[in-house]
């Protein structure tokens, strides 16, 4: 029979209790302190834009309110009408919303603000500098680490150098329902009709997005045959052979129309289909005096959407023979290719 020491369960229940004492430490630091001081940046960052609106607004009508003179003078003549100042106008030295200046000031990566109506996405958007593309993938808007990052643009889109596609990340945060996981939702036909549009301005320009696609993806690029991240493009025809590339992968069939003059805003997150894999929404810019509403209810799960290899592998499956972009569209099969 082995002898202890005689103080040796003592020890084991004070060993037993610093680990007791830690596993909580670490529990209450992951389940409520981070969550905390993550939320407590967004909230703030969100007062500064709020409050970045009001003064925009103040600066206008106070604009505004300079330029305008009396109807009629003394005499009762009447004089020409001052051109007034309109929401366009309202932009800093270095062509930048007025808005903005709050959120710059706290932190000069601001690129934008990104909000789906009747979700909680509504964050600001940071981009760092290509020498650190993944900066905000752990880190707050006020650069301190934080599991649940930021909102963050992709190196290749740049603002300045009007991208065509601006492609957004965000986690999935499956344990306060925060950043992109909302995203996750979209996997229901239902969820997309009752949220079939984005708002993204950006720090230059507001602008709001009409859904057109939402695809399963592989990140792994030993796996994948397409680039859903693509920023830039050679010219119109590859642009269009992108958006069928799009269409095809999409899970929805979509009743908006695209074409090579539009603009795209692609946002990315993890999802858990199998390891390494995405779900992509993909929005295109509102044009000039279209209207925002959406033809939703001849929006319609889409029979065979074209899905990584590895989800044939994974789920089985026959691969659907999809037809090249110029053979579709000859023979009738494309719907949503419009040049207006």
């Amino acid at each position: 029979m082995i002898k202890w020491p005689k103080n040796f369960y003592n020890y084991i229940r004070c060993f037993s209790a610093v680990i007791f004492a830690l596993c909580l430490l670490y529990i209450g630091k992951e389940l409520l302190l981070q969550p905390y001081l993550s939320n407590r940046a967004v909230n703030e960052a969100r007062t500064l834009y709020a409050a970045g609106k009001e003064d925009a607004i103040a600066a206008n009508a106070s604009k505004t309110e300079s330029l305008i003179t009396p109807a009629f003078s003394d005499a009762d003549t009447l004089t020409d009408s001052p051109e007034i100042s309109s929401p366009e106008e309202l932009y800093d030295n270095e062509g930048r919303l007025l808005e903005f200046t709050q959120l710059l000031t706290l932190n000069e990566d601001v690129k934008g603000w990104l909000t789906v109506d009747g979700t909680n996405i509504d964050y600001p958007v940071l981009q760092s500098g290509k020498e650190a593309p993944e900066y905000y993938l752990y880190r707050n808007i006020n650069r301190e680490n934080d599991k649940a990052g930021s909102l963050f643009l992709n190196a290749g889109s740049i603002l300045e150098e009007n991208s065509k596609n601006l492609v957004i990340y965000g986690h999935n945060m499956k344990s306060t329902n925060n950043m992109f996981h909302e995203l996750l939702k979209y996997d229901k036909l239902s969820f997309y009709k009752e949220h079939p549009y984005i708002n993204f301005d950006s720090i230059y320009k507001k602008g709001q997005w009409k859904i057109i696609a939402v695809i399963k993806a592989d990140a792994d690029t030993d796996n994948t045959f397409f680039n859903f991240i693509r920023t830039s493009f050679s010219g119109d025809d590859d642009f269009l052979e992108y958006l069928y590339e799009l269409r095809i992968r999409s899970i929805y069939n979509i009743p908006v129309d695209a074409n090579e003059k539009d603009k795209l805003l692609t946002l990315v997150t993890c999802s858990y289909e199998m390891d390494n894999y995405r779900t992509v929404v993909v929005a295109r810019k509102l044009r000039a005096e279209e209207s925002l509403s959406v033809d939703i209810q001849n929006a319609v799960e889409n029979p065979i959407p074209l899905y990584p290899n590895s989800w044939y592998t994974y789920y089985g499956g026959t691969k659907p023979v999809i037809p090249p972009f110029n053979e579709a569209l000859e023979a009738g099969i494309i719907q949503w290719y419009s040049q207006k």
